[in-house]
């Protein structure tokens, strides 16, 4: 048996689409189910969905646009400095890009800033925010920023520096005193869509100050809302589509430059923004300063484009190789607090890069599936700061929010935050946490679980249905690409591919589908052919030398049944000594117990594994039968190591026992070491095979053995050969060998089978 990793969530549609409604939009039965598993039944929705008629709302809805409006045009009258105020990620310096070239448009006199990550962190910065005062700065618009600046606002206000704010992130009690708050959550405004970006904010905002905003704005709003993560759905999705067939038929420079330092000339989709472009963007501002981004999305020369994105090239493998470096080490911190029961993971640690830590936080919780936190240490400047990760199950805005009186700073929603604390308050955060999340999992459960849209059979698993089902693209948070269930299919292949065989590629059922599990190329030694197995995942179309195949993508996988796994040929098994599932072992010598879960044959094992690992041969039939019942086995790995074989020598025939005692006889005293080789040639035996003779003489006591020189016994009794126990022992082992290596395996799964039904 594989467990699977989450608790698999097949939907049960409450509504079905109608027959004429399917038959009118002419809806594959894949695609209706899919649709189905979303809720989304009504023709107008679905019609809208295919034929990408997403509305966008009137900008004018949303919160203090009218003052925000006002106020930007008497600055832009009176030539009063202007300064945009961004966010060092993807979806701030894709804001701070179109204010800015709004009001570069509008004839404004602005200027820009994008804080530090590091110096300065996130949100307004009171040095910064001073800074532009004295520089004569009049009016400060914050892009996808701001809702949490309370103090720093009011001390630039007080100054007489007016602020307006856009922002898209959680509103906490109370809001700053700003000029003006353009947001699509304000409660006292009932904007019609409630999860735009920062982009998507600052892009109604120059609906209202432009005429026709450039085409390219479009382009930049889907790369905010993509990266940024934020719901997928209604107007969002109005904004990804029209922005896709921007960013595809008028590309701007800078994107094309991007996308040419990344060796990408394909179709720009919603997972080239997610896995390419927004990832770029971000390097820059988690390693340095996030401005080189902005300059780049500023320009529209070519040539300095592709100067400016090679250099984000170069922070974007930069990044790469830290976190590789940063996650090593923080799962190994994690897999300790997992031990001990911890429900939240706090991790912290000096000379961590804050930049990645919210990279390494996703990867921690999509090992562990537990919200996770994870700190730099700067003694230097007595606090410490990084990003967190959540579950679905808890909203990270209101678990921080509970415990704001330990942290000094921190912004975010519901899956993310970023967080700055003094380093006296970690522990007793850890513990408020953990407390916190001990009383949600008395009325919540914490499974980790994954949706499954359909299940499918194989033959469903077609170009064509995968064609159809692209139709219903883009995908994101909130309307995410249908995940597949399918049961019962074949293993034909499996193998680890990839650097340090860190990914599982297999070859399924009947159609010999292709499917690929990232990160799970340890599970190869788990998997047996021809066993069937459950998978979920999405389908995506492979193509190779213009060939194009179906290909599933695994997100998780499990075997009801149970595994019996051929390791003979292999020398040894590496890995299970360092397999965090409970493996219990099967050897041959006592002597070899190694710790409480290493068991002789034939011992009774009380206690239940997950994998039962028969490391040696044992020494015969009956003991391993004693085993197999005394065992809740769902895994067994047949290693049976052993020194030699002695199946094809077989047992003496008794015309050699007795030639060999008649010839000992005949002597009285034999020397092995002068005689031995030529008493095997008198038998026509192997030396292997005399040393077993007088093994079995010497247990019957018809010799005695003097330091090599062979004696007959005196005194000694008739005793048949058979009785001796290494006669008997020899006649076990080759009975084991027959059974256990070297009868077919489809064989020997059918006998271990047998004897676990007959316990």
């Amino acid at each position: 048996m594989i467990k699977s990793k989450y608790t698999w969530d097949v939907k049960s549609p409450e509504n079905e689409i109608t027959e004429d409604v399917s038959l009118d939009l002419k809806l594959t039965p894949i695609v209706k189910k899919i649709l189905e598993s979303k809720e989304i039944t009504d023709k107008a929705a679905i019609d809208q969905l295919l034929k990408n008629k997403q509305v966008m709302h009137d900008a004018w809805l949303m919160s203090d646009m009218e003052k925000a409006i006002e106020r930007i045009n008497l600055a832009i009258d009176q030539n009063q400095k202007i300064l945009v105020y961004g966010d060092y990620d993807a979806d701030g310096v894709t804001s701070t890009t179109i204010l800015v070239e709004t009001l570069k448009a509008l004839g404004a006199h602005v200027g820009w800033y994008i804080p530090n990550r590091f110096s300065e962190g996130y949100g307004p910065n009171e040095m910064a925010f001073k800074n532009a005062h004295e520089e004569g700065i009049s009016l400060i618009i914050t892009v996808d920023n701001g809702i949490q600046g309370h103090d720093e606002i009011q001390m630039i206000q007080d100054l007489g520096v007016d602020v307006i704010v856009t922002d898209h992130h959680e509103i906490g009690r109370t809001m700053p005193s700003a000029f003006a708050i353009v947001h699509p959550m304000h409660p006292e405004f009932d904007y019609p869509f409630k999860y735009l970006c920062g982009a998507g904010v600052a892009y109604k905002l120059a609906q209202n100050l432009l005429d026709e905003p450039p085409a390219y704005f479009l382009g930049l709003v889907a790369i905010g809302t993509v990266a940024d993560l934020v719901s997928l759905t209604d107007e969002n999705r109005a904004l990804v589509q029209k922005g896709l067939e921007i960013l595809n038929d008028h590309c701007p420079a800078s994107i094309k430059a991007i996308l040419k330092q990344a060796g990408y000339n394909d179709v720009i989709t919603e997972e080239t923004i997610g896995f390419i472009i927004g990832p770029r963007l971000n390097a820059v501002g988690r390693l340095e300063d996030a401005a080189l981004a902005a300059e780049l999305l500023m320009t529209d020369n070519d040539e300095e484009a592709e100067f400016l994105a090679e250099q984000v090239e170069f922070f974007n493998q930069e990044r790469k190789d830290i976190v590789a470096q940063i996650t090593e080490e923080a799962l190994a911190a994690a897999e300790d607090q997992v031990k001990q029961g911890t429900k939240f993971l706090l991790l912290a640690q000096a000379d961590w890069h804050e930049g990645v830590l919210g990279i390494v936080a996703s990867k921690i919780v999509e090992t562990y599936s537990l919200p996770t936190l994870i700190l730099n240490i700067d003694e230097a400047q007595d606090h410490a700061k990084g990003s967190a990760r959540s579950i679905e199950q808890v909203s990270m805005f209101e678990i921080l929010n509970a415990h704001s009186d330990l942290i000094s700073k921190f912004g975010g929603h519901h899956m993310a935050a970023g967080i700055t604390m003094p380093i006296e308050n970690i522990e007793s955060l850890r513990q408020g946490l953990n407390d916190w999340m001990a009383q949600l999992a008395s009325t919540t459960s914490l499974e980790p679980r994954k949706k499954v849209d359909v299940k499918v059979a194989e033959t469903d698993i077609t170009i064509k249905n995968i064609q159809d089902i692209q139709r219903l693209r883009p995908f994101g948070t909130d309307f995410s690409s249908p995940c597949f269930e399918l049961e019962g299919v074949i293993v034909n292949q499996a193998k680890a591919i990839g650097q340090d065989k860190k990914h599982l590629k297999m070859v399924l059922g009947d159609s010999q589908l292709q499917a690929i599990f990232w990160q799970n190329g340890h599970l190869v030694k788990e998997l047996g052919e021809q066993q069937p197995i459950n998978v979920i995942g999405t389908l995506q179309i492979n193509e190779w030398n213009g060939f194009q195949s179906p290909q599933f993508m695994i997100q998780d996988l499990a075997s009801n049944n149970l595994q019996i796994l051929d390791y003979r040929s292999k020398s040894k098994v590496s890995g299970f000594e360092q397999d965090s599932s409970n493996v219990a072992y099967l050897i041959h010598n006592k002597s070899e117990k190694l710790d409480d879960n290493y068991y002789y044959y034939g011992d009774t094992i009380d206690q239940s594994y997950d994998k039962y690992v028969f490391r040696d041969l044992p020494p015969s039939i009956q003991a391993i039968k004693t085993t197999l019942k005394t065992v809740d086995v769902s895994q067994i790995y047949l290693v049976l190591n052993h020194e030699r074989s002695i199946y094809f020598e077989g047992m003496p025939k008794m015309e050699t026992f007795k030639k060999c005692f008649k010839a000992l006889a005949t002597k009285k005293e034999t020397d092995l070491a002068k005689e031995g080789m030529q008493l095997c040639q008198f038998l026509n035996i192997q030396p292997s095979m005399l040393k077993f003779i007088l093994k079995v003489f010497l247990d019957l006591e018809f010799i005695k053995d003097e330091n090599g020189i062979i004696k007959m016994n005196s005194v000694s009794t008739k005793r048949e050969i058979e009785s001796s126990k290494y006669y008997q022992g020899r006649l076990d082992r080759i009975e084991v060998e027959k059974v256990l290596l070297y009868d077919d395996f489809a064989n020997l799964k059918k006998w271990i089978k047998t004897e676990l039904v007959d316990k």
